[in-house]
């Protein structure tokens, strides 16, 4: 039998599960099954509690088959053992009963103020009425509440009882305690620590807050470890992932350090909100990469950095190859502009002396001119910058008219033969600069804070992050819009409706979401007449994705133009996908999908006849994409359910 993965997520003051029905076929999917673990605790059934801060062991810690759970509960200093019934009460091991059985299991408990714990601990609540080969528990004291912590229960020695590794929210070491007991669930205690865990090799230091993870990472039949820190704040975020190879057996680990970047070493990884540009640095041709960052850690302060990192493309014009050169481009970091906290360049001619200027948003809501005066075909030099003025002088973009964190792009909207600036704002609209100049003497002039009628945020959210990209097909502009929630935004029907309102081809572009604030840089970056697009996200990496053909990218505009009809829209229990009007052929059997808003595929039909009805009574209320393809051609519409 092939044992699936299922998750347990955190919620407000607990644990929700999302069981895994995924297959061989049609790849991973989830489905809730408990909105909140319950667990019998002093004869009525209460919520599990778990502090949002803390990760909880989950382990069958009796040996039964089922998944028990131990976590510093009420108090904080002393870890629940909440007993898995399945296996007891069913027979089988895939129910989640829960009774809690000790409230404190492995007799010790932790300090209030630090990681340092006190072993066999018989005075303090709530170990000082728990009974040797008992799992007696009492109602909830009030005491010194422990912050946070990280558990693991892991079999160390090979005894048949968990040892457990402790993680602290304000301390950046392990400690592992070894467990005393021969046999499960007689309420033995913990009776060895290590407090530099692990010991007989580096041990573990995660800057702050490590969260420790038993593994088989290289597929050897031994479980490995894996700590990162459990912190969005004040951690490491580039350099965060340390490996440790197990080299004894899986009930008798051995862990031996290998690496603190483990695939991060592999990967682009500039800490978060990762947002790229394509923009040729050197001069030799090749497209280099640049990849803002909003903020990596720095360790010697402590704080979050944001700069931006520089890739050098030292491959060839048909096989691209980006080598890290710089993390602080420019030095950005040092120049004192926009508070340090986001920075994001656009690049164009903006003089007509054959090289590219840059000019940079920032996050107070202000855009810097830098002049390129390396000269055509040579490497770019940036000596000096000043605040990007308009035609009388004065600040261009301003947080008066633009807000805070603004996204700049240049691009010839109007078709003058002159560059203009776009610029996206938090609130996810973009606004639109008129260079009323020429090529050579740039003169911009502030039209609207709402071109094209784009908005890029949800209808709950004031915050969009509207990252704007253009893209030339064939003499036509198209308009891809990262944003906040993680979607991109097609827009087309652009020259011809700059006082007004372009049109909204795709709200969820090739239904990508690989994580929420997306921005994307696309171009043919291998000269194969084919578009290369690198989207980053909050999480500070970045994905690739190619296109079709770029003479053929039209044919795909044109069916998501075509009147395909889905009524009734809102739907509650049966849904109809009509394509008479799109000038259906029975011979092109389109399939229709249907994702919902987090990309899980729902369901998959094939269309016979112009008409397909769906049965939507089962479905969860809320937003589905429906997605009809044709050969490669497709359309996608937003249907809701209530």
């Amino acid at each position: 039998m092939r044992w699936q993965k299922d998750i347990f997520a955190s919620r407000s003051g607990g644990i929700k599960v999302f069981k895994n029905t995924g297959n061989s076929t049609d790849g991973l999917s989830f489905v809730q099954t408990s909105l909140r673990i319950k667990s019998l605790q002093w004869g009525t059934q209460q919520f599990l509690y778990v502090s949002s801060a803390d990760l909880p062991g989950l382990k069958d810690i009796d040996g039964d088959g089922d998944i028990d759970i131990i976590t510093f509960g009420g108090t904080g200093q002393a870890l629940e053992y909440h007993r898995n019934m399945s296996m007891e009460t069913y027979g089988h091991c895939d129910s989640l009963l829960y009774e809690m059985k000790n409230t404190c299991w492995g007799r010790f408990s932790e300090s209030a103020s630090t990681n340092s714990v006190t072993l066999w601990d018989t005075l303090n609540y709530p170990c000082d009425d728990q009974v040797p080969n008992s799992e007696s528990t009492r109602p909830f004291e009030n005491s010194e509440r422990h912050s946070g912590s990280t558990v693991l229960p892991i079999e160390m020695d090979n005894d048949g009882v968990m040892d457990v590794v402790l993680g602290d929210i304000s301390f950046p070491n392990l400690v592992m305690l070894s467990n005393s007991g021969t046999l499960p669930n007689t309420n033995s205690g913990m009776d060895a620590v290590d407090a530099t865990f692990p010991s007989n090799s580096v041990a573990a230091d995660v800057s702050i807050y490590p969260g420790a993870y038993h593994a088989d990472v290289n597929n050897d039949g031994k479980r490995d470890l894996i700590v990162t820190p459990s912190s969005k704040v004040g951690s490491e975020n580039r350099i965060s992932t340390w490996y440790y190879l197990n080299t004894g057996t899986d009930l008798s680990p051995v862990f031996n350090f290998q690496q603190n970047d483990f695939m991060q070493g592999q990967m682009i990884d500039v800490g978060s909100k990762a947002m790229p540009i394509y923009f040729d640095h050197n001069g030799d041709g090749l497209k280099d990469l640049l990849v803002s960052s909003q903020g990596h850690f720095n360790p010697m302060s402590g704080n979050q950095v944001s700069s931006i990192y520089y890739y050098e493309n030292t491959g060839t014009l048909a096989s691209p190859e980006f080598t890290l050169v710089t993390t602080d481009y420019l030095n950005l970091s040092s120049l004192g502009i926009g508070l340090t906290l986001h920075f994001y360049p656009t690049f164009g001619d903006l003089d007509n002396d054959g090289d590219e200027d840059m000019v940079l948003g920032e996050y107070s809501g202000y855009c810097y001119y830098f002049e390129n005066t390396g000269g055509a075909g040579n490497a770019a030099i940036f000596s000096t910058y000043d605040v990007l003025k308009d035609y009388a002088n004065d600040p261009l973009v301003t947080p008066t008219n633009a807000g805070i964190y603004v996204i700049p792009a240049l691009v010839d909207l109007d078709r003058d033969n002159d560059l203009d600036l776009v610029v996206g704002r938090r609130n996810g609209q973009l606004n639109y600069y008129e260079n009323i100049g020429d090529a050579a003497n740039y003169s911009f002039l502030y039209l609207t804070n709402h071109l094209g009628n784009v908005n890029v945020s949800e209808w709950w959210s004031i915050e969009g992050y509207a990252v704007p990209h253009f893209i030339d097909v064939e003499g036509s502009y198209k308009l891809i819009v990262g944003s906040k929630n993680g979607y991109l935004h097609l827009y087309d029907s652009i020259e011809t409706n700059i006082p007004g309102s372009f049109h909204l081809a795709d709200s969820s572009l090739d239904n990508i979401q690989i994580g929420t604030y997306s921005a994307p840089a696309i171009t043919d970056l291998n000269n194969d007449n084919r578009l290369e697009m690198i989207v980053g996200n909050e999480r500070g990496g970045v994905a690739l994705y190619k296109s079709a053909d770029i003479s053929n990218i039209g044919l795909h505009e044109e069916l998501k133009q075509l009147d395909i009809i889905i009524y009734p829209n809102p739907a509650s229990e049966i849904v109809t996908i009509d394509l008479r009007q799109a000038g259906f052929n029975s011979e092109q059997n389109p399939i229709v999908q249907i994702f919902d808003l987090t990309g899980r595929l729902i369901k998959t039909s094939e269309m016979t006849n112009s008409l397909l009805q769906l049965n939507t009574a089962d479905w969860s209320e809320g937003t589905y994409l429906i997605r009809v393809s044709v050969n490669d051609q497709m359309v996608v519409k937003k249907l809701v359910i209530y």
